[in-house]
């Protein structure tokens, strides 16, 4: 198939790290690596779009410049849409060279369209989810939600999915890094996130806590953090004054080395507030790690608990018991740790979860 790949949120070159844009690039080399022609249309930043009438004209060039750039495609995929970024394009493009249009993460929340901020955007996003031949939810709130819109027929859950050939575990890195961090016998705990205002420094702050309270039992660890962003003095300055020595901060990790810095590591923890996924659980895990997380949304989709790590309930108090069961016990560490690698292979390789993708779209393009 010659695939046209819309993408509203984000383009694939977003110089922030987000879940979203490995996500949608992720789905594109793998969907090439079948044998299919994936053609990216220019990204238009269309956020809030429908309240910024000084940029429709903007809008409308970037919809004749993806318009040049979608001709001769079989289909049309759109990655993510809701309603603070509905998909305008995809639908639009679609009809004008008569070809399927396919959704990939779409976010259907009635509530959206009662208050007046979100009614426009709730009503395009619902506009471009009934114009879809199908809808791919990755995320389970999205394959619940979906049913009250669509018939069955129209839309498929699809487990949330990595390319884990990049995130294998390097015992030479390893222990170079932990050299380098000083790490002696410590229980090296790693996490990562953005340093941004909201649930990931919150995140982030519940780990800190977490592990001084490990540290007050007499557990000698080690929190290695990776990650940038406003917040990081803050956050670095509360771990200093929880940890002392015992925190670590690296700062951006490149992604093409962050399979060394989990290595590098004995347990990832990462409480996972409001994460509808959370590639970082199946990286970490890709490289052998066990992971700690809670249950409050995301997480158990891509940990299996018991298994690959532990999901631990919704509070301070429940994350720090289960961290501190890991810290406790090498035997259940090094146990989860083997099985987290083959299980995310076995349950999250995207050659696995997106076989289903690429047939129904070639039967529906190859049908019509």
């Amino acid at each position: 198939m010659r695939i046209a790949f819309c993408l509203p949120f984000k383009p694939l070159d977003n110089p922030r790290p987000s879940g979203d844009v490995t996500i949608a690039a992720d789905l594109k080399e793998t969907l090439e690596g079948f044998g299919h022609e994936v053609t990216v249309l220019p990204h238009f930043p269309a956020k809030w779009i429908y309240w910024k009438p000084w940029r429709w004209h903007r809008a409308l060039g970037a919809l004749d410049r993806m318009m040049e750039k979608a001709q001769g495609a079989d289909c049309v995929l759109t990655y993510s849409s809701y309603y603070k970024v509905p998909d305008i394009y995809g639908p639009t493009i679609a009809e004008r060279i008569e070809a399927p249009y396919f959704l990939f993460s779409a976010s259907y929340a009635p509530k959206r369209g009662k208050a007046v901020k979100t009614m426009v955007g709730h009503w395009l996003n619902r506009r471009a989810m009934l114009a879809a031949s199908h809808v791919f939810c990755n995320k389970l709130p999205y394959f619940e939600t979906a049913g009250w819109l669509l018939p069955p027929e129209r839309y498929s859950l699809i487990k949330p999915g990595f390319r884990p050939a990049q995130f294998v575990r390097n015992e030479q890195g390893r222990e170079k890094l932990r050299r380098a961090w000083s790490a002696g016998n410590r229980l090296v705990i790693c996490t990562a996130a953005m340093m941004r205002a909201g649930v990931k420094a919150e995140g982030l702050r519940w780990t800190m806590d977490a592990c001084a309270e490990l540290k007050r039992r007499g557990r000698n660890i080690l929190l290695v953090v990776a990650g940038d962003g406003p917040l990081r003095s803050e956050l670095e300055n509360r771990a200093g004054k929880l940890l002392g020595n015992d925190a670590l901060f690296l700062g951006a990790v490149a992604r093409e080395r962050m399979s060394v810095f989990y290595s590098a590591g004995d347990v990832f923890a990462f409480p996972g507030l409001e994460e509808s996924i959370g590639m970082v659980y199946l990286e970490a895990q890709s490289c052998g790690l066990p992971v700690v997380a809670t249950n409050d949304e995301g997480a158990p989709q891509v940990v299996c608990n018991g298994h690959s790590g532990l999901i631990s309930g919704n509070t301070p108090g429940d994350f720090t018991e289960a961290l501190d069961r890991l810290a406790a016990d090498s035997g259940l560490r090094a146990r989860l740790g083997r099985q987290a690698a083959g299980y995310v292979r076995a349950e999250h390789d995207l050659r696995v979860t997106c076989k289903n993708v690429e047939q129904i779209m070639s039967e529906i393009v190859y049908t019509q």
